[in-house]
């Protein structure tokens, strides 16, 4: 049976495993987290429309919001409370308008009390 000869192995070798198993790491890290927030999907109790705005708010919370600190799950704040974050952390995060809505219709659910719309928030589970 051959010995092992560690002498074989460059550190180099070496260097690029850590390295890889940093970056896998911090992708499983970014891949569970987002995981953990809710899809919205097409439901009688929403408007197409409003559909993508949420699935854009998701991708905008997701970079935008993501890209400096952890990420909460919509449920852990109010609605209202949404609002005031949002609103706070929006020129910090350089959102546009449309961003901010979508980010706000995202984390809210779509609830209605803060859009003034007549369709119903989604369901939450």
């Amino acid at each position: 049976m051959k010995k092992f000869n560690s002498d074989y192995y460059s550190p180099m070798f070496s260097e690029r495993r850590k390295r890889a198993g940093l970056v896998m790491l911090m992708a499983g890290f970014v891949f569970a987290c987002s995981t953990a927030l809710y899809l919205p999907k097409e439901s009688t109790r929403i408007s197409k429309e409003d559909l993508r705005e949420m699935q854009k708010g998701r991708v905008a919370y997701i970079n935008k919001c993501g890209s400096c600190h952890s990420l909460f799950l919509p449920e852990k704040y109010t609605p209202g409370q949404w609002k005031a974050q949002v609103e706070r952390m929006a020129t910090k995060a350089h959102l546009t308008s449309l961003e901010e809505e979508e980010i706000l219709k995202y984390v809210t659910k779509n609830d209605s009390s803060l859009f003034g719309s007549h369709i119903s928030p989604v369901e939450r589970k």
